[in-house]
């Protein structure tokens, strides 16, 4: 089945508890149904390294935080979507996005599909 990854942008400030507990059930549900593959939530943006040609600098100045992501396994775009719009974020105050998975590879557990800058495995 195909893979999509859910960016997760959050609103501004910091999360209240009410509303990281949303994300918690969201993700438990989740879990429940089988469509989540992998979740990551990220650390505050005052540790942001960001890195371009002219080397590292710190914070993510002008930038939208991204706050996690989440693969999901879904039929196709318009399932994954489904499942995004569920996300808490798109209801307290940021937004998600849905990319496909074009290509993968995780330590221990193989690759799939084919992109470039992914590591085959023989």
């Amino acid at each position: 089945m195909p893979h999509f990854v859910i960016l997760i942008h959050g609103g501004p400030g910091n999360p209240a508890p009410d509303d990281l507990a949303a994300h918690d059930a969201h993700a438990q549900d989740l879990i429940g149904s089988g469509a989540l593959v992998a979740a990551f939530a990220f650390g505050p943006t005052d540790e942001v390294v960001r890195i371009d040609a002219d080397g590292p600098a710190p914070g993510a100045a002008g930038a939208t935080a991204l706050d996690g992501v989440g693969v999901v396994e879904a039929d196709d775009l318009d399932a994954a979507v489904a499942i995004a719009r569920a996300n808490p974020a798109t209801v307290q105050g940021g937004f998600v996005e849905v990319r496909p998975v074009l290509g993968s590879w995780v330590r221990g557990g193989g690759s799939g599909g084919s992109a470039h800058g992914v590591p085959s495995v023989s």
